[in-house]
């Protein structure tokens, strides 16, 4: 109880005070403390620790955000209780103290600040603080410093689609694509989203197949992409009840054509091979001969042991090297 009553005095907004050299020393050992607390995720701590901090230099911008960061990591959702919501509202006074104070002067300040903005979008983003307005305000900050930063356009997408804003989702996706056309992530993302149910409960699965495919196109040489296009094949014809079986026949026929593709690319690629081995199992679910039911069974366990097998191979090797590579004298 004493730690909690500790907690939520620093964790106040306090009055901006001037600070002297000897204050910040201090504030900068406890700082340190907290940094020790939060790695060990003795959270009531830190929050204590950040609070001093923050009370000997009001402008100490990180020790804000990690004192936001302490109380939420203290929050539980779903529990609806005075005390446990006081927990995210003392996390929102920190972090907006943050903001407040940090002048973005420094490279660590700047990502101190991106921190502190991509926190505030995911906390109005869902309940009990779950404001479309809100959440947009704090995401469109992050763009702005850097509109053409993949990991922030990502962070707008994500609150576009949380929200149901599902063309406005869709257009930042493209452009995400576009800004980074060689990038295997974001031609994935893009076709993930067309691949989700949001457009009257169904997904936009063949521009999601036209998305990879425009990807694979671009490095060819890359087995990747064509093994990405064969998952999305198999996950749709194993996943989908609305399919006639001749449909995902003929899906796992696309499935197999692909991953063939990547085979021919890399053929100690084991992921490939045991995708190969499921789609197997796909056309065995939907063909009506037994003896052909029967045979691509026996395949797909075959390609699972030989894609299993690669992959233990593929990780002693990996282990063996990284031995050797320690063992080795330094130059």
């Amino acid at each position: 109880m004493k730690i909690r009553l500790q907690a939520l005095v620093f964790a106040g907004l306090v009055p901006v005070l001037a600070v002297t050299g000897c204050g910040r020393v201090r504030s900068r050992a406890a700082m340190k403390d907290g940094n020790k607390d939060y790695k060990e995720e003795n959270f009531k701590r830190a929050v204590i620790d950040y609070g001093r901090a923050v009370q000997l230099d009001p402008n100490f911008a990180e020790a804000w955000f990690y004192l936001g960061s302490s109380y939420q990591a203290l929050y539980r959702p779903g529990k609806d209780t005075p005390e446990n919501r006081e927990l995210l509202e003392k996390a929102i006074e920190a972090y907006k103290k943050s903001l407040e104070v940090n002048s973005g002067k420094t490279e660590n300040l700047r990502k101190v600040k991106i921190n502190t903005l991509g926190a505030l979008t995911a906390i109005y983003s869902d309940e009990p603080y779950r404001d479309f307005d809100a959440a947009l305000q704090y995401a469109q900050q992050l763009v702005a410093d850097n509109p053409n930063d993949a990991k922030n356009l990502y962070a707008m997408a994500n609150l576009y689609e949380k929200f149901g804003k599902i063309a406005e989702a869709e257009e930042l996706y493209k452009k995400i694509a576009e800004l980074n056309p060689t990038d295997p992530k974001a031609c994935g993302a893009l076709a993930a989203f067309y691949n989700k149910p949001l457009w009257e409960g169904r997904s936009k699965f063949e521009q999601a197949i036209a998305t990879l495919e425009r990807c694979a196109s671009l490095a060819p040489e890359d087995a990747g992409g064509y093994q990405k296009i064969a998952s999305f094949y198999w996950d749709k014809a194993y996943r989908d009840p609305l399919l006639t079986d001749e449909l995902k026949n003929q899906y796992a026929d696309k499935g197999l054509e692909n991953v063939d593709k990547a085979l021919q690319i890399k053929p100690d690629y084991f992921e490939a091979i045991i995708y190969k081995g499921l789609v197997y199992r796909v056309k065995a679910s939907v063909t009506k001969n037994p003896r052909e039911r029967q045979g691509f069974l026996e395949r797909a366990a075959e390609l699972q042991k030989q894609g299993l097998d690669l992959k233990k191979q593929q990780a002693a090797e990996q282990q063996a090297a990284a031995a050797a590579a320690a063992a080795s004298p330094s130059p």
